[in-house]
């Protein structure tokens, strides 16, 4: 889907850049580092960096356009510049500030991957794994969590979509049909492939039997 030579000279441009960021955060200089993201993300995206602070993931994405070659990798380069933001926020004790910024992040770095169907980079799944360990204990919003568990279906952790399956019930009962639609793909996938997701067949028809008593 995406033009892979656009993408590249945006994913190069964007290397250079972050080292200069993560030079300056090691340095401790927080001001200018938050000053180099603002203008990496104006030349790479265009978008003002007031805009990008006021505006939901959603309103986000409408931002960077409908065209899919573009609108993917930005909100990549997005998330990923989100997600540096939140580590220089919370070095400066901005504790809460830099959970919502990690919050879109993830959020910008998972709809990429399920808007491709696939990491956009060797370190994309480590960039959302990171922020999920960041985020872990905090209380994600729904919409969020149902991505989180698509996101770790797709890339075949099939135990971590279970657990996620599982915390959105607690909160969600209703969500119950799509948790069965959930354990029905995996029954259509090999015995091995289960396996390497951690899942076996016997838990997957487990969690069909407790599915069907809620």
């Amino acid at each position: 889907m995406i033009e892979q030579d656009y993408f590249m000279r945006m994913v190069s441009m964007l290397a250079r850049m972050l080292a200069r960021i993560i030079f300056l955060k090691n340095q401790k200089d927080f001001p200018h580092a938050l000053l180099e993201i603002q203008a990496t993300g104006k030349t790479l995206l265009g978008i003002d960096p007031t805009l990008i602070r006021q505006f939901n993931p959603a309103q986000l994405r409408v931002l960077l356009g409908t065209d899919p070659s573009l609108a993917i990798p930005k909100a990549y380069i997005l998330g990923l510049l989100l997600k540096e933001e939140a580590a220089i926020r919370s070095m400066m004790g901005e504790e809460s500030e830099a959970g919502l910024l990690n919050l879109k992040s993830l959020e910008l770095l998972i709809d990429a991957w399920l808007q491709e169907g696939k990491g956009l980079s060797p370190e994309h799944a480590h960039h959302v794994d990171a922020l999920l360990a960041e985020l872990a204990g905090s209380a994600l919003p729904a919409e969020l969590l149902e991505k989180v568990m698509s996101y770790h279906e797709g890339t075949g952790r099939f135990d971590k979509a279970e657990d996620v399956l599982f915390e959105i019930l607690a909160a969600s009962p209703d969500f119950a049909l799509e948790g069965l639609q959930f354990y029905r793909r995996l029954l259509m996938k090999s015995d091995g492939d289960l396996l390497a997701g951690n899942l076996p067949r016997e838990e997957v028809l487990q969690g069909i039997a407790e599915l069907k008593i809620r």
